[in-house]
């Protein structure tokens, strides 16, 4: 090996064996974990190996079918509004609008706050006793029982989606406005020299131009929805019954209630695997479409 070579090695060292002992490590232990049977409450039964056991009765359980599904469907709907109000609002600051920096900042405040604040602060506007929303309501003349957000299944999956797009809008708007400023300003100029007016504009020119942005924002955002815990515990506890248990709470509750670490390893693995085929499958497909722009 050269010295140059050596040099760069050197340089690289230090980060590889930061990723190897901070990220693999623990996802190595967690998969390896997933082979055996450890069952806390049962300690003389010790850690045995079980091969793929904890997989066949991954395989034949239907409350993970169903908490995948719910956590399928609060990522859809998170990510869904997230794009849409982050893109929106993005527009309207991109502009020479007043008071512009200021709405930067305080739009982001809800992403900079801890999850399990954002829980307990949704919770406390969602109850009954302290909501607002009731007197709103009313004073549109819109008939609707409040109560309704934390205790009835489906009014409570969108509670906890709409606690969600509340506190991570913000990050679409950050990533989306900094796509916006990357387009020359020349083509706008050119397309208004050809008459085209604000939505010619936003059809023709910027929603194609932040297209991979958007797909890429998208898969952060999913990413991160689907391993969603802290706001979903602190604001339904995955109730009522099991209508918000996502597979994050499903995960916690066989590690941390029954105390079964090897099938709660086994669920970790399978939901990374399917993690990783859904999102390779979306980078080929976002790659595929950007080679043929």
């Amino acid at each position: 090996m050269s010295s140059l070579a050596k040099g760069k090695v050197r340089y690289v060292l230090p980060g590889i064996v930061i990723i190897v002992a901070v990220l693999l490590v623990p996802i190595a232990a967690a998969v390896g974990l997933s082979f055996f049977s450890y069952p806390l409450l049962r300690p003389d039964l010790g850690i045995r190996f079980a091969g793929l056991d904890n997989f066949a009765r991954l395989l034949e359980d239907a409350n993970f079918y169903r908490s995948m599904g719910r956590s399928v469907v609060f990522t859809l709907g998170a990510v869904a509004g997230e794009m849409v109000v982050g893109t929106l609002l993005a527009l309207l600051l991109r502009g020479e609008v007043w008071g512009r920096t200021f709405f930067r900042v305080a739009f982001m405040v809800p992403m900079m706050m801890v999850p399990v604040v954002v829980g307990v602060a949704w919770r406390i506007f969602l109850l009954p006793d302290f909501t607002p929303l009731e007197g709103i309501f009313n004073a549109l003349h819109i008939p609707f029982d409040t109560t309704k957000l934390l205790t009835d299944a489906n009014w409570a999956m969108v509670s906890v989606i709409v606690a969600d797009l509340w506190q991570w809008s913000p990050f679409v708007m950050i990533l989306v406005l900094a796509n916006l400023q990357g387009i020359p300003g020349e083509i706008y100029e050119a397309s208004k020299m050809d008459g085209a007016g604000w939505w010619r504009e936003l059809r023709s020119i910027t929603l194609p131009l932040l297209g991979p942005g958007l797909a890429a924002v998208a898969i952060l955002r999913g990413m991160d929805a689907m391993r969603t815990f802290d706001l979903v515990y602190i604001l339904t506890s995955g109730g009522p019954g099991s209508a918000t248990e996502l597979v994050s709470l499903y995960n916690y509750k066989i590690a941390f209630s029954r105390y079964d670490m090897g099938y709660a390893s086994a669920i970790s693995a399978a939901v990374m695997i399917l993690l990783s085929v859904v999102i390779f499958g979306l980078l080929s497909w976002t790659n595929k479409g950007g080679s043929k722009r």
